[in-house]
């Protein structure tokens, strides 16, 4: 299963992070918080490398994080700043989905951003997107969003991205994903169907639209709240094509390297996209 092949070279790369040699010391890595502004001294570089540990002992924003506003920066302004020092700009329209806190504050206080959620308000459903929303946004961040979308809707959810833009605007996606092969459906004939708990455990139930009945156990939920199972690891020639195919006339997948923001990749998978209108 290549969701399984994907924790095996993630669990894997953690390893070679994680392993000095005998007697000597543990690599630790010096770095200005670029979503905080903070100084973070001798962090331990495996957790810097970490996509997803909160390695910044302030607002303890991660690898992922701290990518993403890089590339925010890059794209509105052309060059790279820190969070705190993004200018107020009141006529750059952004939407966020289910964002972090610990940038979605500052986005607010900048811009004029929206915060969305699935599941309550400020209420987004990027599968199905009201005209009135169309053409409005500059920047959309998704960060670990579509890999919990149902497949039934996925290619509505990638065209609406596209829809919510204005020309020359700017998609800044994160899911994960694997380098080679295809996308693996964890449900592939999903179609109706629910989450049910037995004895303390999770399953899902669905009806396909054939009429048969499929249990489903061993979920995978990212945390939080909402619709947090996940439904599939995408791999990154299928993203490319799906962003492509929905309208998006140039995609970047940036593997960025900028030690001084505690931003250093040890793949080249996972990592953000931005798709540009």
């Amino acid at each position: 299963m290549r969701w399984l092949a994907w924790r095996r070279l993630r669990s894997a790369v953690r390893a070679r992070m994680a392993a000095p040699a005998a007697g000597e010391p543990e690599a630790t890595v010096d770095f200005l918080c670029n979503v905080c502004g903070r100084d973070n001294h001798q962090v331990p570089l495996i957790q810097v490398q970490n996509r997803e540990f909160q390695s910044c002992r302030h607002c303890r924003s991660s690898l992922r994080m701290r990518s993403l506003i890089y590339r925010l920066s890059k794209e509105l302004f052309g060059r790279v700043l820190p969070l705190p020092e993004f200018p107020v700009s009141k006529e750059i329209v952004g939407i966020g989905m289910s964002d972090w806190e610990g940038y979605a504050r500052s986005l607010e206080q900048c811009f004029a951003y929206t915060n969305t959620f699935y599941h309550q308000p400020p209420h987004l459903d990027i599968t199905d997107v009201s005209e009135e929303m169309a053409g409005r946004a500059d920047f959309l961040l998704s960060s670990d969003v579509f890999e919990h979308i149902p497949g039934f809707a996925l290619g509505y959810a990638f065209k609406n991205a596209r829809r919510l833009l204005r020309d020359k605007g700017c998609f800044l996606f994160t899911v994960p994903f694997v380098k080679t092969g295809g996308t693996r459906e964890h449900f592939p004939r999903l179609h109706d169907f629910r989450i049910i708990t037995t004895a303390g455990k999770r399953f899902l139930y669905n009806r396909t639209v054939e009429g048969d009945e499929e249990i489903f156990d061993n979920l995978v939920f990212h945390g939080g709240d909402g619709a947090t199972l996940e439904m599939r690891m995408f791999s990154e020639t299928d993203l490319l094509q799906r962003l492509t195919a929905a309208g998006f006339c140039s995609i970047e997948v940036c593997v960025d390297n900028v030690p001084e923001y505690g931003i250093l990749w040890p793949m080249d998978w996972a990592v953000p996209i931005v798709a540009r209108a």
